[in-house]
C-alpha cells in the first residue's frame, strides 16, 4: 500500500483535514437482498446495485479529488493475506468458515475452502467472501451439491460499505468491534485480520477486541473524537454503557493514551436511526448539526479517565452545556432541516440521515444532496456542502460518515 504518511492511526478530531479513510464499493453482495430478508439484513428496501455501484463511486471521487486518500477495505484484507505465512492464511479462512451463516455442514465446508481457494488473485478471494455463496455458483464450478442445500450457501455482507462501525480509529489506536446483529459481527473479521497482521497496523494500540465480551457490543457510528482529551459515545441499541466502560478502562490502561474523560450520550431507539451519528455530529471547532427529536430523551453521563475508578457518572445537562465544556466556547447548533423546519420536515431528513455528514476538513462535510433544507442551514452557517447523489445508498440507513472510516486526520490549528 504506497503511502506519503506514516504508517499508523492517528485521529485525535472529528473535523481535523482527513488524509487517509477506510471505505469498501459495495459489490455482489447487495444483488442478494431480497423482500423477505429485508429487516434481518438490515435494509429498508432492496437496492439497485449498478446505481448504489455508481453513487459510491461519486463518493470516493469527492473524497479523492480533495486529497483523500481512499483504502478500499478489500484490498488491504487481500495485501494482508498475501503478506501472510500459510499457518495465518489458513487460520483466517477457518475463522471465516466457522463464521459463516448459514452454518456449514463438514461436507459444505470443504467444498466451500476449495471452491474460494481456487479464486486468484487473492482480491477476488476476498470479495467472493464478503459477498456470498450460491448453490448454483459451486454446481457451475463442478463442485458437489446436495439439491437439498439452501439457495445461499453463505450469506452476503450487504452491510460492509458502511465502514464506520466495525472498528473505529481511536486516537493512535483502534477499537474492534462487536456488533449487535448476528448479520454484521462476520464483518468484523476483516478488520480484526488487518489489525493483528498487516504491517503497517498489527502493533496499533487496541482498545477493544471482537471477543471482549458476549454482551459487550458496539458499533463505530457511536465513536466520536472531539479532541485529543475528549471521546463522544453514543449508548444506543447497539453500543451498551458497560461497553463505554469497558473501552474507557481500556484506554486508561494505555499510559500513552492522550484521553482524560469519555462523554456518552444516550441515542433514542427509532426505526432506521441506531448510531449517534444519525442524531448530533461536530462539523467545525464550534458547530454542530443535530435532530431536534433527539432532545426530548436526552441523558448523558461523565467517564473520568484520570480517576482511579472508571465509572459512569449520569448528570443533569442540555447538550448546549456538554458541548461547551468540551470545545471551551458557545456552541452553534444547526437544526436538521434548518430553524424553521415543521415536524414532518425534521422527521424526513432525520431518516435520511441529515446529520450523517463526514467532515473532511474544519467546516467542509460530505453528504447526500436529498436533504436539501440541511445543505441550506449548513451553508447559511457558514459550512462548506460537498454534495452527491445517494438514492440508493441512503436505502441503506447511512450517509457519508457510516461509509467511512478515518484513519489520518491531521491536527486541528489552535485559535
Amino acid at each position: 500500500m504506497a503511502n506519503k504518511l506514516e504508517n499508523k492511526i492517528n485521529v485525535y478530531s472529528e473535523i481535523g483535514v482527513l488524509k487517509r479513510v477506510l471505505i469498501h464499493r459495495p459489490g455482489k453482495e447487495l444483488s442478494y437482498l431480497t423482500p423477505t430478508r429485508l429487516d434481518e439484513l438490515l435494509f429498508s428496501a432492496i437496492l439497485e446495485v449498478e446505481t448504489a455501484q455508481k453513487e459510491h463511486d461519486a463518493f470516493t471521487k469527492v473524497l479523492k479529488d480533495n486529497g483523500v486518500e481512499c483504502i478500499e477495505l478489500a484490498d488491504i484484507v487481500a495485501e494482508t493475506y498475501d503478506s501472510a505465512n500459510s499457518q495465518v492464511q489458513n487460520e483466517f479462512i477457518e475463522r471465516w468458515l466457522d463464521e459463516s451463516e448459514p452454518k456449514l455442514t463438514s461436507e459444505l465446508r470443504q467444498v466451500v475452502k476449495e471452491y474460494i481457494l481456487s479464486f486468484k488473485p487473492t482480491r477476488k478471494m476476498i470479495d467472493l467472501m464478503m459477498s456470498g455463496i450460491t448453490a448454483r455458483e459451486l454446481v457451475a464450478a463442478g463442485k458437489k451439491v446436495d439439491s437439498k442445500s439452501p439457495e445461499l450457501i453463505v450469506d452476503p455482507m450487504p452491510n460492509l460499505y458502511f465502514t464506520r462501525d466495525p472498528y473505529a480509529s481511536i486516537g493512535n489506536g483502534a477499537s474492534i468491534h462487536t456488533m449487535k446483529y448476528k448479520t454484521r459481527q462476520r464483518e468484523t473479521i476483516f478488520a480484526d485480520f488487518v489489525f493483528t497482521h498487516h504491517k503497517d497496523y498489527k502493533n496499533t494500540p487496541k482498545y477493544f477486541s471482537r471477543n471482549e465480551g458476549k454482551d459487550l457490543t458496539i458499533e463505530g457510528g457511536d465513536v466520536f473524537i472531539y479532541n485529543e482529551k475528549t471521546l463522544v459515545m453514543g449508548v444506543s441499541e447497539r453500543t451498551t454503557l458497560k461497553t463505554v466502560e469497558t473501552i474507557a478502562k481500556n484506554i486508561k490502561a494505555n499510559k500513552d493514551s492522550t484521553f482524560e474523560k469519555i462523554v456518552a450520550i444516550n441515542v433514542p431507539p427509532m426505526p432506521n436511526l441506531m448510531h449517534l451519528d444519525t442524531w448530533l455530529t461536530m462539523l467545525d471547532t464550534n458547530k454542530f448539526l443535530y435532530s431536534p427529536n433527539m432532545l426530548s430523551v436526552l441523558k448523558v453521563w461523565y467517564i473520568d479517565l484520570t480517576a482511579s475508578t472508571i465509572k459512569a457518572v449520569e448528570q443533569n445537562k442540555d447538550i448546549k452545556t456538554v458541548l461547551r465544556e468540551i470545545i471551551g466556547e458557545e456552541p452553534v447548533m444547526i437544526p436538521i432541516a434548518g430553524s424553521d423546519a415543521t415536524q414532518m420536515e425534521i422527521d424526513i431528513e432525520t431518516h435520511f440521515d441529515g446529520t450523517n455528514y463526514l467532515v473532511i476538513a474544519p467546516g467542509v462535510v460530505v453528504g447526500y444532496d436529498r436533504n436539501k433544507k440541511t445543505e441550506e442551514a449548513l451553508k447559511k452557517a457558514g459550512i462548506k456542502v460537498l454534495s452527491f447523489t445517494g438514492n440508493q445508498l441512503s436505502l441503506g440507513m447511512g450517509s457519508a460518515r457510516c461509509m467511512s472510516m478515518p484513519m489520518y486526520r491531521e491536527p486541528v490549528s489552535k485559535k
